[in-house]
């Protein structure tokens, strides 16, 4: 009997596929779900490829491509076929600071409000799963330090990984917050700011409700509600 082989990384696995297919050129999501069958997270461990000189551009920053398709650009470091991983690559969050970061976020996406495990309100069919992302991204020289790192769900981080955009400073913040609007809009920023977290007022969390009827029941709510509303509009 011969002594199998190791099993290879679900990262280097991804490594080779993408460049079988070569710089220039364009796959599917599905192809690549395809080529790595068993590696539940290939999308993600494609993204940890670009902090290792792999270009591949995908529909939000390239128009000419669409939303199941990506290209190749550049092919980087090939950790496939043994190169080293450069210094500045991303180290892996531990499990005990993970944990951390999640119980200090009160185990919601500190971007969208979305908890963990909760359906979201536009598309009950999914549920948040949260993961650690950098406030400021690591392509931008973020650290690994708890301050910089957040709880966020998989949309949110799915989003922030694809900004290419220099991210925000203090004061650029500070301006935008003192000019949000009404002294009611401040304040509720403010509250946000102090919890460290989005909370919803009652409006959202009415509407999130409403979005997790059946269909034809959140129908029949709005249909009465707009009743109401064009009577409470005639009455002014």
């Amino acid at each position: 009997m011969t002594e199998s082989s190791p099993k290879r990384s679900s990262i280097k696995r991804v490594a080779e596929f993408i460049a079988s297919v070569g710089e220039g050129n364009k796959f599917k999501k599905m192809e690549l779900f395809a080529a790595v069958e068993g590696v539940s997270q290939a999308d993600r461990r494609m993204r940890d490829l670009r902090e290792m000189g792999w270009e591949i551009d995908n529909y939000k920053v390239n128009p000419n491509i669409s939303p199941d398709e990506y290209l190749i650009k550049k092919i980087g470091v090939r950790i496939d076929l043994g190169e080293p991983r450069p210094k500045s690559a991303r180290k892996s969050i531990t499990g005990p600071k993970r944990r951390r970061i999640f119980e200090r976020d009160g185990h919601t996406c500190q971007v969208c409000g979305a908890p963990a495990g909760v359906p979201f309100p536009d598309d009950p069919s999914r549920v948040a799963i949260l993961t650690i992302g950098h406030i400021v991204p690591k392509a931008w020289g973020g650290p690994d330090d708890d301050g910089n790192l957040r709880a966020e769900c998989q949309r949110c981080g799915d989003e922030s990984r694809n900004i290419t955009k220099k991210p925000p400073t203090a004061d650029e913040v500070l301006v935008r917050a003192q000019h949000v609007g009404s002294l009611k809009e401040k304040r509720r920023l403010f509250g946000w700011m102090q919890a460290g977290r989005r909370s919803l007022d009652d409006t959202e969390d009415i509407f999130n409700d409403w979005a997790k009827l059946p269909h034809a029941q959140r129908l029949e709510v709005m249909s009465k509600f707009a009743q109401q509303v064009i009577t409470d509009m005639d009455a002014k």
